[in-house]
């Protein structure tokens, strides 16, 4: 619960709280349904739970203690003289096994334990990517959507355009080669209208295949594109970098690597064998006890090797670490700078140009049903409306993307504490 929780958090990446509430009709789908959606179907998530059980049961063989084992000997058997037949047999029965004076059992079960947390890691790592892809194709079907309610609009508008400009080619007062651009405008945007359909179809189908759904159910997703997030320091974000993801993960395989030197330094000391049981002398009729005991010489040398390679794993696995923050760092100052200027770019668009633009195309589409003002002016106006438009959806795009990049690295939401998680 704790990881759903957490990648439920994650989830709130790409928009404002405030759109992430369920719309009333049944046919528009939120962020946090596809999410949870994702991680209760999506297939990449399923095979943890075959490795957890593959490891728990490694880490139950690594409990056990040296086995038991009977022996038996038959000595003085079938030789000559003296020794033919069975008269002068020996038959030994006895138990062996070893004692482990190195503390190479606690040394097996950590090492099973690191790989257990390592496993952990390794999933919340999957499952966040899992939930940043599917967020990411959330934005961009979010963004097809937009591209196709801009085509519409523009479509309608041209429609309207060319009937007022047949209305004035037939009171004469307009050339009929405006009529035929007109028309010629019209049908280009039939097509980009017919485009940014299917690409609503395309993406959305995308979006339904990470729950392993190819026939998606909703018609449309419901999530503020516009908004712009709280604004947050790089140095905080800075800071935040040691929650990434990739970075416990790697944590988790410096302890893995550190356990494999703890159990290589447990084989320096060699486990003290024993044997104990009864031997029956044939000849005499007569059982006697049997103990033994033996030890390996030369353990500390052979086990040189093995500590030295894995001394050397671990080595790497820290420095690996260091130098992948220091390229998360790189990541993050880029990825912050970038997402500050898209951020900039839409408040500019959405609050100083566009509506000018907006104003401007209405005093000239007035102008033009009076007849003060060519089609070309007003297809001119019109056109740079569209620009303007389209160019806020992609700085919108490119802001929530980055923002879904940046709180992949610090592995939370930007905003966390206002996040509202409902499972």
């Amino acid at each position: 619960m704790q990881l759903f929780h957490r990648a439920m958090a994650i989830s709130a990446i790409a928009v404002s709280c405030s759109a992430f509430s369920v719309a009333a009709a049944e046919s528009t789908l939120s962020l946090s349904e596809a999410v949870r959606a994702t991680l209760q179907h999506n297939p990449q998530l399923v095979g943890y739970s075959f490795k957890a059980n593959a490891l728990a049961g490694e880490k139950q063989t690594a409990a056990l203690g040296p086995e038991l084992r009977v022996n038996t000997d038959l000595e003085n058997v079938a030789g000559s003289g003296a020794f033919s037949g069975t008269k002068a047999s020996e038959l030994t029965i006895s138990l062996s096994s070893a004692i482990e004076l190195g503390g190479q059992r606690d040394a097996r079960i950590d090492l099973v334990t690191a790989r257990q947390q390592q496993l952990a890691s390794s999933q919340r790592v999957i499952t966040l990517d899992v939930v940043t892809a599917v967020t990411q194709q959330f934005i961009r079907l979010l963004v097809a959507q937009e591209e196709l309610t801009l085509q519409e609009e523009s479509h309608q508008l041209l429609q309207q355009t060319l009937t007022s400009l047949t209305r004035q080619v037939q009171a004469g007062g307009t050339a009929e080669s405006e009529l035929l651009r007109g028309n010629a405008a019209l049908t280009r945007a039939t097509l980009a209208l017919r485009q940014a359909s299917q690409r609503v179809r395309t993406e959305r189908i995308k979006l339904s295949a990470f729950w392993a759904d190819t026939s998606p159910d909703f018609t449309a997703v419901k999530a503020d594109l516009y908004g712009v997030p709280s604004p947050t320091s790089l140095p905080v974000l800075l800071e935040k970098l040691s929650n990434n993801p990739d970075l416990a993960f790697l944590s988790a395989e410096i302890d893995v690597r550190s356990a494999e030197v703890r159990r290589a330094q447990s084989e320096r000391r060699p486990a003290l064998e024993w044997s104990a049981g009864v031997r029956r002398l044939q000849e005499s009729d007569d059982s006697a006890v049997v103990v033994g005991l033996s030890m390996p010489l030369g353990s500390g040398g052979r086990a040189r090797g093995a500590i030295a390679t894995a001394t050397a794993n671990q080595q790497q696995a820290e420095w690996y670490k260091d130098a992948t923050r220091i390229q998360l760092e790189a990541q993050l100052i880029a990825a912050y700078e970038t997402h500050q200027l898209a951020v900039d770019e839409v408040m500019v668009l959405r609050d100083q140009i566009l509506p000018s633009l907006k104003k401007a195309m209405r005093s000239t589409a007035n102008a033009f049903d009076r007849g003060r003002y060519s089609y070309l002016e007003l297809n001119l106006a019109q056109s740079q409306l569209l620009e303007v438009q389209q160019a806020l959806v992609e700085a919108a795009a490119r802001m929530q993307e980055t923002r879904i990049e940046l709180e992949r690295m610090i592995g939370s939401s930007l905003n966390e504490q206002n996040v509202e998680v409902n499972p």
